[in-house]
Formats: C-alpha cells, sequence, structure tokens
C-alpha cells in the first residue's frame, strides 16, 4: 500500500530499480547515488529477462543478468551510506508486468527507471517499458535522463489547483535533500471567453477576464502551497518556489517553462484512473513526458492525495 501525502521530513525508504543493462543504466544508478535516501533504506535493484527466449538463451542470460547486477549493485554501494540495504533480483518475462507486480508486493515507495531520448521515446512510446510500467502501477515513478551529477538543482513543480496538488508537492520535496533550491512553481489556466467562441466580446474584456482568472489562480496557488508546507511542517524559506502563471494549453505553457528554467527535473500529477488507465495517449502528462529533455516524476491519484487528517 502507498501512503499518501508522504512526510517530505523522511528520506526515501524503499526504492525499485529496474535496469536493462545498457548505459542508460548507469544514469539511473548515478540518479539513484544522488537521492535523499532514509537510514536503512532498502533499494533494489531489478533486471528481467525477456520470457520469449530459449530455454537455453533463458538460462544463459539470467546467469549473466545476475552477474552484472551484482557487479552494480557493488558499485552502487560504494556511493551509499553503509545502513543502505542493497539486494539484486532477476525474474522472467514481461519487463512492464514483473516491475509492476514488484513494486506492489515489496510496497515499494518509488519506481526509479530510464527513459530513451526524445526520438527514442517519441517512436516507442506506445511500447516502451517506462510508459507501461506508468500506466499501470500506483506508485509513483521517477524516469530518469539526464546524468545525475549532482542532486536535483533546478526542479519544476507542474501543478493543478485541486485536492491531489499538495500530495504532489510533498513527493517533489522528498526528492530534494535541505537546503532545498528554489522551485519552479508551473500552472496554466484557461479562460472561457475566447473571440474565436464568442466574437462579438472585445479584445479588452477578454483580457480582464484572463487578469481576474490569474489574480484568483495566484491566490489559490499561494494558498494551496503555504497550507501544504504547514502540514508538512517546513518553513516558507526551506522550500522556496516561483510561480509561473501562464494562460495557455498547459504542454505548451510547461513545456516553455521547463525549457526556459533549464530545469534538471519535472514533477507533475496525473489523471485519476480508468482501468488499465489512459494516460499518456494524449495526456499532457504523455505528451510532456515525451517532449521535455529533463528528468520526469509522475505521482499517480493513489500517491498523491491527501493524508486524511491533512
Amino acid at each position: 500500500m502507498v501512503e499518501s501525502a508522504p512526510s517530505s521530513a523522511t528520506g526515501l525508504r524503499s526504492l525499485l530499480v529496474p535496469v536493462d543493462l545498457t548505459p542508460t543504466s548507469d544514469r539511473v544508478l548515478g540518479r539513484v547515488a544522488r537521492l535523499p535516501l532514509a537510514e536503512r533504506a532498502r533499494v533494489t535493484l531489478l533486471h528481467v529477462v525477456p520470457g520469449d527466449l530459449s530455454a537455453r538463451e533463458q538460462r544463459a542470460a539470467e546467469r549473466d543478468a545476475a552477474k552484472t547486477l551484482a557487479d552494480e549493485a557493488r558499485h552502487l554501494a560504494s556511493s551509499l551510506p553503509g545502513s543502505i540495504v542493497l539486494r539484486t533480483v532477476v525474474r522472467l518475462g514481461n519487463a512492464a508486468r514483473e516491475i509492476t507486480e514488484l513494486a506492489g508486493t515489496e510496497a515499494c515507495e518509488l519506481v526509479v527507471m530510464g527513459r530513451g531520448g526524445a526520438r527514442v521515446v517519441r517512436d516507442t512510446i506506445l511500447g516502451s517499458t517506462a510508459e507501461r510500467v506508468m500506466r499501470l502501477t500506483r506508485v509513483p515513478v521517477l524516469a530518469v535522463r539526464l546524468a545525475a551529477r549532482a542532486p536535483y538543482r533546478k526542479p519544476a513543480l507542474a501543478i493543478e489547483l485541486d485536492a491531489a496538488a499538495a500530495g504532489v508537492f510533498a513527493w517533489l520535496l522528498r526528492l530534494l535533500a535541505p537546503p532545498r533550491p528554489r522551485i519552479e512553481v508551473i500552472h496554466a489556466f484557461s479562460s472561457p471567453l475566447e473571440s474565436r467562441i464568442y466574437p462579438s466580446l472585445s479584445e479588452e474584456e477578454i483580457e480582464e477576464r484572463r487578469a481576474e482568472l490569474k489574480d484568483a489562480a495566484a491566490r489559490r496557488l499561494d494558498e494551496l502551497l503555504t497550507r501544504a508546507l504547514a502540514d508538512l511542517r517546513i518553513a516558507g524559506h526551506e522550500a522556496p518556489w516561483r510561480p509561473h502563471l501562464r494562460h495557455g494549453p498547459a504542454r505548451q505553457v510547461v513545456h516553455k517553462a521547463v525549457k526556459s528554467a533549464h530545469s534538471d527535473l519535472l514533477v507533475m500529477g496525473t489523471r485519476a484512473y480508468s482501468g488499465l488507465a489512459q494516460l499518456f495517449l494524449g495526456s499532457v502528462a504523455g505528451d510532456l513526458l515525451r517532449d521535455v529533455s529533463c528528468d520526469v516524476l509522475l505521482v499517480p491519484p493513489t500517491a498523491a492525495e491527501p493524508a486524511p487528517d491533512a
């Protein structure tokens, strides 16, 4: 069971790290080494051998994977505190299903995995392991693209002004060890009074309405984040943030803000699920996952719901 609205005062306690044994794995493990982990946190390295190999091929692949994972674990351990518990798992089957199942049975808080370059992701998104995991799991997924040379220093939060926003904000804070860098908080708003829909309205009326909506969103955003920090017992100066309130489609607004800020991390919540979820099939989250050049943390609704006493 994934905990709701996690406290940012504690480090991450349980990570599942799928690795494909390609050069992408180095970026993933490098990021794991720079995440704020709790004392005695559990880190599980997982490799899934394809299930469509012959019996002989499977045995050889499992043997090679176990050896390589053990080497990777030893290398990672040299970059982590001695209290961290590292283990390796090799499974056989469909990668997305095995990752999702293990994340649930191990009660992992976070899945950290790689994502390909923009062209690769764009060409194969409907079949990529990362996307399938994000559609199946109820656990937040950190998709790593950048080589990790330091903790995150230029984070961005794309936020909706809804009940889940505080939980998504809390998850971002869990990835930022104090002293925290400034957070670029991005909110896109729209106005129903657009000239293409209501041509009799003047530009002055439309602009006035946009200004009113922006002011209302600014007040709501300030209230929401201030309350979230108070609930987390974090002073405002310990988690500084700068708002970006822009009129327009969320995908365009967020992408432009992330690019302008040279963000190294984008955090987003995802919409409620329906069946196996409709994320990434034309959704804002899916479009941004494909388009932005930084790492992306996607927080599903079940991991972003406010705590009962919030």
